[in-house]
């Protein structure tokens, strides 16, 4: 994976707008953050990010933050007969996720264009058309992401100045986990949980109900603790409801920026 601190060579321009991408001679995809896209695909295809466990072939898999796919693509690659849950609330980039869908004729993968959060509203969301993966409810702490670069250096400033200095404000529905869990016949486990909702990760997971919850058996969680004390009670949710848990932080991370992926594994006996 690449380190951040070459942030300026990974991404020395930004690309907007729907592109279709060769990742790798046989795989494409379809892009709205190009330079963006390409790290998601080292992260998850290359670096295999997310191979946290073995999940047995017909895994139940929620990827909550989809952005255009890359998660979702990559678990039905490994587990051809697993079923998918996605969430992405950008209408842009969730276009882009349907057609990636579409485009390598995933079967039982069940797309809602909604957030996730602790209850059912609807909120402003901002959108970051060169970096999509970044938008966020909370962009706040992309203001605090920005003034940390720019203590960093030049090249950490001015990367930071391409990522977020465009963006426009649109209106998202934001729903519990839950509400889309409830009722199906399809639920005996939740084999992997994967959470990367850029800011509101903690309450996604504050708001899943107990019945899921004892589903769960793997969780994976990418945070960002720049406004404090958000690491800490994610693990120690984590550990309340019976999971061990390790928390690393990426090799592309400084250790000023405070990103870290939570992992999360138990053992849950089916239905």
């Amino acid at each position: 994976m690449q380190p951040l601190h070459q942030l300026p060579r990974i991404f020395p321009s930004l690309t907007m707008g729907k592109q279709l991408v060769q990742f790798a001679p046989d795989f494409s995809a379809y892009a709205g953050g190009v330079e963006e896209t390409q790290f998601f695909y080292r992260e998850i295809f290359q670096d295999h990010a997310y191979d946290v466990a073995e999940l047995p072939e017909d895994a139940f898999i929620v990827d909550a933050g989809a952005n255009v796919g890359m998660f979702t693509l990559y678990m039905k690659k490994k587990y051809p007969a697993s079923t998918i849950l996605a969430f992405e609330p950008a209408p842009e980039t969730f276009k882009m996720l349907s057609e990636n869908v579409k485009l390598h004729n995933l079967k039982d993968v069940e797309l809602h264009e909604c957030a996730l959060g602790a209850e059912d509203t609807t909120q402003i969301f901002t959108f970051y058309p060169t970096v999509p993966g970044n938008s966020t409810l909370v962009p706040e702490e992309k203001e605090i992401v920005r003034e940390v670069f720019s203590e960093l250096s030049q090249d950490w400033a001015d990367g930071a100045e391409k990522m977020y200095s465009t963006s426009h404000e649109i209106s998202v529905r934001v729903r519990p986990l839950s509400h889309f869990l409830n009722g199906r016949k399809d639920l005996k486990r939740i084999d992997m949980l994967k959470v990367d909702v850029e800011g509101v990760e903690l309450e996604t997971l504050q708001a899943l109900e107990e019945v899921h919850w004892a589903r769960v058996s793997n969780v994976v969680v990418e945070i960002c603790d720049l406004r404090g004390g958000r690491l800490d009670a994610l693990e120690s949710l984590l550990r309340s409801k019976g999971f061990s848990v390790r928390s690393e932080s990426p090799s592309w991370s400084p250790s000023e920026g405070k990103m870290y992926m939570v992992i999360g594994h138990r053992d849950v006996t089916a239905g």
